[in-house]
């Protein structure tokens, strides 16, 4: 089989799901080959997620058919082979939805933060009127290189980058910047890149959540909007350095009985909640018989743990000395008296002091928190 009949295939297969509705970019998943930037990558091996299976173009016909369907296929390690996935194709279901929410004309200038294989980069180029109007980043020297090899192969010669975006001053403004990898924040040379009646796309919150924003530069010098209902998941930014991990294992100051349960911790809109009021949180899931246990971790050997046995009171302990789980608790509270919303009734303000507001319903309401 073709590629060409695989990639009218997945357009049909994103119509039909919805993500896919404008004809411009029905053609260029229909003209862009997904298998060149994915020549090799890996797939859990027997439906599990800690082994890996990889994949060749000397797989032939699997190889080439499971590159059009709508999967990520994670493309790169943190160790060969093995360890945390730290690069991937995502799945052009979400790539798709978030170009459309985009709405990139021919004549904009677009920044493309995480090039990753550069597909996505390469759907870009297609919309627009010339290469020289698509700047794409990446940290990575061998994404970045690999994928400026393909893009010209398609005749897309953009602007690539090897930069560390947490941190980078562009220089310049856009009329369009989309991230593909999940930010903890928007940072000021990224808010100063989005020129004045632009737009910003990216997910936010990692590694608790990853929820889609669509932010549109103000008069005022705002970045302002909602976030999206259906969501997304891309792996957080990488920077160079970085914290340590944290020490979950030292011993506990404090603790007592909760009425939080412990599907509180599985619902994906309090996740969202937690995890703007909590930066930098992770939740670790833990099991031992009939015992569960939930721990919410955050950076410097913050964490509360919370522990579910049966009809015995839940019990939590916590170290640290920030009060993780009284924020918990707040949370709770307030999601549970406000009908649990889902997270595109909120919204978020980032000022040019690069202060982020969230807010609930409206930036001007009741419910508004400064995050820290």
């Amino acid at each position: 089989m073709s590629w060409r009949t695989l990639a009218n295939a997945l357009a049909d297969s994103l119509e039909a799901s919805g993500d896919l509705s404008s004809a411009h970019w029905r053609r260029a998943v229909e003209e862009t080959p997904r298998h060149y930037f994915v020549p090799s990558y890996y797939l859990p091996d027997a439906g599990t997620l800690t082994t890996w299976r990889k994949l060749t173009e000397a797989d032939g016909d699997e190889w080439l058919t499971t590159a059009y369907k709508t999967r990520t296929l994670v493309t790169q390690f943190s160790e060969p082979g093995s360890g945390v996935p730290t690069s991937s194709s995502t799945t052009p279901s979400l790539v798709v939805r978030m170009l459309e929410l985009l709405n990139v004309r021919t004549t904009d200038d677009v920044l493309d933060l995480g090039t990753g294989t550069g597909y996505q980069t390469a759907l870009l180029a297609h919309r627009l009127t010339g290469s020289q109007q698509l700047v794409s980043a990446d940290i990575d020297p061998a994404l970045t290189s690999a994928a400026a090899e393909v893009l010209s192969r398609l005749g897309h010669t953009p602007q690539l980058r090897t930069v560390d975006a947490m941190v980078e001053e562009w220089g310049c403004t856009f009329d369009r910047v989309i991230a593909s990898c999940a930010l903890p924040r928007i940072n000021g040379s990224l808010r100063n890149a989005v020129r004045d009646g632009g737009r910003l796309i990216a997910n936010l919150f990692p590694p608790l959540n990853n929820t889609l924003v669509v932010l549109d530069r103000q008069p005022n010098g705002c970045l302002e909007g909602r976030f999206h209902g259906d969501g997304g998941s891309f792996m957080a930014a990488r920077s160079r350095g970085g914290p340590p991990a944290p020490n979950a294992g030292q011993s506990s100051y404090a603790s007592g009985t909760t009425n939080v349960p412990i599907a509180a911790f599985d619902n994906y809109h309090f996740q969202f909640l937690l995890a703007a009021h909590l930066p930098g949180a992770e939740l670790q899931y833990g099991y031992e018989g009939d015992v569960a246990t939930r721990r919410v971790v955050l950076p410097g050997d913050n964490w509360a743990e919370v522990t579910y046995d049966g009809a015995k009171p839940s019990t939590w302990s916590e170290a640290g000395g920030q009060g993780v789980w009284e924020s918990v608790e707040r949370w709770w509270r307030w999601f549970t008296d406000h009908g649990q919303p889902t997270w595109d009734r909120f919204g978020l303000t980032v000022t040019p002091e690069d202060a982020h507001v969230l807010w609930f319903e409206d930036p001007a309401g009741a419910d508004v928190w400064a995050l820290v």
